[in-house]
């Protein structure tokens, strides 16, 4: 984050198993210099914030990235229309994240306002940054 402005760096989006992405999420987290990290607690966040934690120092040796969890409750679709627009005007994203990261990029284009939304975790993860800025938390370094 840079002047309200975000710049993503970095994507992972899978439909893998936590047994997975924990280790992914750690690797992304060290090889980015990540100081901060939100993870939401729903649906077992808890745990996989726990054990993310759990692989940066067994792994790589670091109690230097800051993990919180949080609960979300609020209403996604309510979330994610009432951010879109700070979404589409203050978050950019490399010139090649259409290849990058295919599946984020078909779920961040694809999101309807009406009807039913089958990719919506992209969009809902990206609504989580625009609230993070629009709520004062300052992104620090520009990663999360």
């Amino acid at each position: 984050e840079y002047e309200g402005e975000i710049y993503v760096i970095d994507v992972l989006y899978t439909k893998e198993g936590m047994e997975v992405t924990e280790s992914q999420t750690a690797e992304l987290l060290v090889r980015n210099k990540v100081n901060y990290c939100k993870i939401e607690s729903n649906n077992g966040g808890r745990g996989f914030a726990r054990n993310v934690e759990g692989i940066l120092w067994d792994k790589y040796r670091t109690r230097s990235i800051d993990v919180q969890w949080f609960h979300q409750s609020k209403n996604k679709k309510a979330r994610i229309i009432a951010n879109s627009s700070f979404v589409m005007k203050h978050i950019y994203f490399p010139e090649d994240w259409k290849y990058r990261w295919s599946k984020y990029y078909e779920a961040m284009n694809s999101y309807q306002k009406e009807g039913r939304n089958r990719n919506d975790d992209g969009p809902d993860a990206t609504t989580g940054l625009a609230e993070m800025v629009n709520e004062g938390f300052e992104l620090r370094i520009g990663r999360v």
